[in-house]
C-alpha cells in the first residue's frame, strides 16, 4: 500500500499499469519476467504454472511441481481477457462484479475467458499493451499479485502488498460461476 499524509490508501489498477510499464518488450524481457517468477515461486515453494505471450504466440512457459493442466487452461482463458480487454483479468472481474454483468453477457464464453485475478497486460512506455503475463495456482487475487511482484522486481519499483480495491479483496469471496468456485486457485 502506498501512504497520502500518512494514511495508507489501496493502489488502482490504473496506478498499477502507470508503475509497471516496461522500458521494452521482447522474447528475452518475456523469459526474464517469467524466471522472475518462477524463482520467487520456487522459494516460496507455490504450484504454479507461469506464461508470457503476445498476442498471436506464447513466448515463455513453465510448470512448477504441484501445478496441473488445469493451470495450462486458466492461463489461456486470462491471456484471451487480458487482449481482449486490454485490462488485467482482475480488474475486468471487479468491473463485471460492480456493473452486475458476466462474461457471458457479453457473448464471451467462460471457456475461452474468466473474470479472475492472474492476467496482467505487459504495457511498455510510450506504446500500448505488448503482451501478457499470467500465472495460475493459487488464489486467484494471490496469482495476480505475484505477477505484479515479478512486474515490480524486474522494474526496481517497490512493489506493495494488499494494494488493490476492497471490491478486488471481496472478489476473493464471491465467485458467481461453479467453475470458478471449484477454481478460487486459477
Amino acid at each position: 500500500m502506498t501512504r497520502r499524509n500518512g494514511t495508507r490508501r489501496n493502489e488502482t489498477f490504473d496506478e498499477q499499469a502507470r508503475r509497471t510499464k516496461l522500458p521494452v518488450f521482447n522474447a528475452e524481457v518475456a523469459r526474464r519476467l517469467g524466471e522472475i517468477v518462477v524463482n520467487i515461486a520456487g522459494r516460496r515453494s507455490l504450484p504454479i504454472a507461469v506464461g508470457v505471450a503476445l498476442p498471436d504466440r506464447p513466448l515463455y512457459f513453465c510448470a512448477l511441481e504441484g501445478s496441473n493442466a488445469e493451470n495450462v487452461d486458466w492461463i489461456r482463458r486470462k491471456e484471451n481477457t487480458v487482449f481482449h480487454f486490454e485490462r488485467s483479468s482482475l480488474e475486468v472481474g471487479v468491473m463485471l462484479e460492480r456493473n452486475e454483468q458476466r462474461l457471458a453477457s457479453l457473448g464471451l464464453p467462460e471457456q475461452r475467458f474468466t473474470a479472475l485475478g492472474g492476467g496482467v497486460p505487459l504495457r511498455v512506455v510510450n506504446d500500448g499493451i505488448v503482451g501478457a503475463m499470467c500465472v495460475s495456482g493459487l488464489d486467484h487475487v494471490a496469482d495476480h499479485e505475484l505477477v505484479v511482484e515479478a512486474l515490480c522486481w524486474h522494474l526496481g519499483v517497490p512493489h506493495f502488498n494488499a494494494i488493490l480495491s476492497d471490491a478486488a479483496a471481496a472478489s476473493r469471496q464471491h465467485t458467481s460461476h461453479p467453475s470458478e468456485r471449484r477454481a478460487a486457485s486459477a
